[in-house]
């Protein structure tokens, strides 16, 4: 899973339902949230938004972020559409995980 292989606990994956309230983040986790959930329900970043940003990481990271963002809800956008399947190894990880249910 992917959360796991950059340090993500599968307790900070079950908190991010409730990230803006989880005492699991510091303030540069919930702007990366908050980021990361607008870009994908709103599709468009504002000013003051971006201003924040700017203001915490250097611009490479800040494109390595969007890239990130922008990959994963691609991923998930083909695999809601066309309704893949899971491989095996992967529904045997996190098939059952409270943070990531897979239904079959």
């Amino acid at each position: 899973m992917l959360g796991r292989s950059v340090g993500i606990t599968d307790e900070e994956m079950a908190a991010m339902a409730d990230w803006e309230s989880s005492a699991l983040f510091d303030d540069r986790d919930r702007l990366v949230l908050r980021y990361t959930e607008v870009l994908t329900r709103d599709n468009k970043v504002d000013g003051a938004l971006y201003a924040e940003l700017e203001a915490r990481f250097p611009k490479k990271e800040l494109v390595k972020l969007s890239v990130a963002a922008g990959l994963v809800g691609f991923v998930n956008r083909m695999h809601a559409t066309f309704h893949t399947d899971l491989d095996q190894s992967t529904a045997d990880e996190v098939g059952d995980a409270g943070f990531c249910r897979i239904g079959r």
